[in-house]
């Protein structure tokens, strides 16, 4: 499958509150530390919750569906999977990985599109970077955003995506991360 794009961002367009409610949602309940499902726990260091909250789903929505409209992926899309508060203290990260799975869940739906939504910046490092594979390793392209994105931006990538979050240097980032399933690519 070629892609034109393989991410698209739209800044700040959660505001405050939104990402104070997430926050606070996500603080209330007990954190865990991630697990990976290839069970390579040196991959990932972070720490998780579920949110399973309609209305922030009511929200995200529409700028999921811009996004994969803009984006022109025009995947079909029918339901979120549960969203997940992230929290990465100081030299936690996330290596490379991807979000999809090796098959299709058992109701044939599939991960297509992945996001992450910055609910704080008063951290330093957790760079988000991509990669698109080339099997010449030297024309392999990286895409790292070096800047903290803002509180309230969004990045929404397709799940197939190789993506990491390097280690945090200072502060504590803390994102809700989600997924949108799909019918099987055919």
């Amino acid at each position: 499958m070629f892609l034109n794009s393989i991410h698209h961002i739209t800044e700040s367009v959660f505001d405050k509150s939104f990402c104070e409610k997430v926050i606070q949602l996500g603080d209330n309940q007990k954190l865990e530390l991630a697990k990976v499902k290839d069970g390579n726990q040196l991959n990932r260091k972070s720490y998780v919750n579920w949110i399973k909250d309609e209305s922030l789903v009511k929200q995200i929505t529409p700028i999921i569906n811009e996004s994969n409209e803009k984006s022109n992926w025009n995947f079909l899309l029918r339901e979120f999977e549960p969203l997940q508060y992230t929290v990465y203290d100081v030299n936690n990260q996330y290596d490379w990985h991807i979000d999809t799975h090796q098959k299709p869940y058992e109701d044939k739906l599939t991960r297509k599109l992945s996001f992450t939504i910055c609910l704080n910046d008063e951290y330093t490092g957790g760079d988000f970077e991509m990669c698109i594979p080339h099997p010449s390793h030297s024309k392999n392209k990286y895409f790292k955003f070096k800047k903290v994105f803002k509180q309230g931006t969004i990045i929404v990538f397709p799940s197939h995506i190789w993506h990491k979050v390097h280690p945090i240097i200072s502060g504590t980032r803390k994102v809700l991360v989600g997924w949108v399933v799909g019918t099987s690519f055919k």
